[in-house]
């Protein structure tokens, strides 16, 4: 990835969707939106923008960085696709990143345990264990599924009674257990964020990139599809 250049941040994984251009440690521009809206209708659009918004050109991109899970399944596929295809037109390396793992760094100026949750469905949560010490993020666990009922034994087993809870899901999972709950402002991935810690991720070749859907399911495309 080549030095001082910006790089397009794009993040689908969730019903809020999220596209940053970051240069070095700065933010240049970053847009949300959700409520409902087709994430794929709006992606070109809302890389115009946020280009725009930058005074940066899309020849000058470096490397694209995108959530690729867990999340929506379909978000991913949209998000993934979009800046799949866009690397590949452009001539520049894709970086991927995890969700969870970009939500606990939102919160980790929290000193204790971050669980960051974002609803799976099917009575499960999508979920990560963190230990942070105001800055200092070391992760405890894999990405992975877990059972709504079984969230409090399964951080019990880990060790952790009290947290920080992050994510869509934190508000249900706060009525399982004593948890903290972020504030709003941060329970949604930032492209932003995840743009800015592109630079500590390894690149992949678009061709070989693909989405992390935790678990198989009917919404999943079949094996080797994004």
């Amino acid at each position: 990835m080549g030095e001082n250049l910006p790089i397009l941040s794009i993040t689908t994984a969730t019903p809020v969707a999220s596209l940053a251009v970051v240069q070095e440690t700065l933010v240049l521009s970053e847009i949300s939106f959700g409520g409902g809206r087709s994430h794929a209708s709006l992606l070109l659009p809302a890389v115009d923008f946020v280009l725009h918004q930058a005074l940066v050109e899309r020849e000058v991109l470096t490397a694209i960085v995108v959530c690729n899970g867990p999340g929506s399944f379909t978000g991913l596929r949209i998000g993934l696709s979009f800046a799949k295809g866009l690397a590949e037109s452009l001539g520049v390396s894709l970086i991927l990143a995890s969700s969870l793992f970009g939500l606990a760094v939102q919160c980790e100026l929290y000193a204790g345990y971050i669980v960051p949750l974002l609803d799976a469905r099917r009575d499960e949560y999508y979920a990560a264990v963190f230990k942070s010490d105001r800055g200092s993020l070391t992760r405890l666990t894999d990405d992975l599924a877990v059972k709504k009922s079984e969230l409090r034994q399964w951080l019990q087993r880990l060790g952790v009674e009290e947290c920080l809870v992050t994510g869509d899901a934190a508000d249900d999972a706060s009525r399982r257990g004593p948890y903290l709950v972020a504030p709003m402002s941060v329970r949604a991935p930032r492209a932003g964020v995840f743009g800015l810690l592109a630079r500590t991720l390894p690149t992949i070749d678009p061709r070989y990139a693909r989405p992390n859907y935790i678990r198989s399911a009917s919404a999943e495309p079949k094996q080797g599809r994004v």
